[in-house]
């Protein structure tokens, strides 16, 4: 248990030399020391009352063996120094049996010739038969205490990782809740939203027809937004309804300012996207884009399927200001966000100018995680 302690500290050592514990304020590597010395202070203590209960107990030879301790202190540290080097958990199965069997055999042997050094101090004799059933038992002896001490310390590591590997997982569940609020305050904004209302005010009285088909993709554009947590993923057929309702709101507000082409290759009808990704991007394309021109402009849209990767374009009338503008605010630094939370380095997201007068944002998703 003792050992298991000294793994635990040391690892929080290793991961924040600033952490204090919360004993009276102890430094983390004060602990770390204080368990170290203690775990072997142990053994070193069980010698002495084995040697005391066989009578072979001496001054000078338990002298000689608190020496050995403070090597074996000293060896297992070291060892400890190589493993965080090497990276043992990456390490296939096999390897990791080699490498513990030859850590035991080197470390035994390691201590059981520093026994024998001590020896040949002691008597300034040289032991002529090393190589004898007395010298194997010598370094059973050790090895039992060193195997203790491996399996102690490679089990602990494993348990460690597993629980690093769970609190990353819980930190990044919290992360894509925190972005899933985020991208929520994005998809309906008071501004938009009072924009479709005044424009469904204004049809109410010239056209009850397309008041009321404007009311009822308004209330499915909300119904999205409502649901859009309880959700990760929807199929490219169920988003693209959603920017269809929005890019027809925004068709009423804009009226002839506002011309847009979809374009879905049959292959990638039915795969999955993250959900309110296009909407997103074509969100910030008619904002930017077309929101900002007094002439209007357009907006298209190219999902296709290439290579087991959905490719989405978005191309709209306008152009970036600078790289910055690239960055994008809110809604693109969250679609940048989302990708590599959802896929890592798998996804990219890209925006440019294709020329003096269009913005290219594209998007690769892999349809294989």
């Amino acid at each position: 248990m003792l050992i298991l302690l000294i793994i635990i500290t040391d690892n929080f050592q290793q991961q924040n030399m600033h952490i204090t514990s919360p004993v009276n304020g102890v430094s983390i590597k004060k602990l770390y020391w204080f368990f170290q010395v203690a775990g072997w202070a142990t053994m070193l203590l069980y010698e002495l009352v084995n040697y005391v209960a066989m009578g072979y107990f001496t001054p000078v030879g338990f002298g000689f063996l608190s020496l050995t301790v403070l090597v074996a202190l000293l060896f297992t540290h070291i060892y400890h120094l190589i493993v965080r080097r090497v990276d043992y958990s990456s390490l296939k199965l096999y390897q990791q049996a080699l490498y513990f069997l030859i850590a035991l055999v080197t470390l035994s042997l390691c201590l059981f010739l520093t026994s024998e050094i001590e020896q040949f101090v002691l008597s300034r004799k040289v032991n002529e038969n090393i190589v004898s059933l007395q010298s194997l038992m010598y370094l059973v002896n050790w090895s039992r205490y060193i195997v203790v001490w491996l399996l102690f310390y490679h089990v602990v590591k494993y348990f460690m990782l597993k629980n690093k590997a769970e609190v990353a997982v819980l930190e990044t569940t919290l992360e894509l809740q925190d972005t899933r609020l985020n991208v929520l305050r994005l998809q309906l904004n008071p501004h938009f939203l009072f924009n479709a209302l005044n424009s469904i005010r204004s049809l109410i009285v010239y056209d009850s027809e397309q008041a009321r088909e404007a009311t009822t993709r308004l209330s499915q554009l909300l119904r999205h937004t409502l649901n859009y947590e309880k959700q990760d993923f929807i199929p490219i057929t169920q988003e693209m309804e959603i920017v269809n309702d929005y890019l027809m709101l925004e068709k009423i507000r804009f009226d002839e300012r506002l011309e847009y082409t979809v374009d879905i290759q049959p292959e990638a009808v039915g795969l999955p996207v993250p959900a309110s990704l296009i909407l997103t991007l074509v969100e910030n394309a008619i904002k930017h884009g077309i929101g900002n021109s007094v002439k209007g402009g357009w907006v298209k849209i190219f999902v296709t399927w290439q290579q087991e990767s959905i490719v989405i374009k978005v191309i709209n009338k306008g152009r970036l200001a600078n790289e910055k503008s690239a960055v994008g605010g809110i809604g693109l630094q969250n679609i940048y966000k989302r990708l590599e939370l959802y896929y890592g380095g798998q996804a990219r997201f890209n925006i440019e100018n294709i020329d003096e007068e269009a913005v290219l944002a594209t998007v690769h998703i892999p349809t294989k995680v």
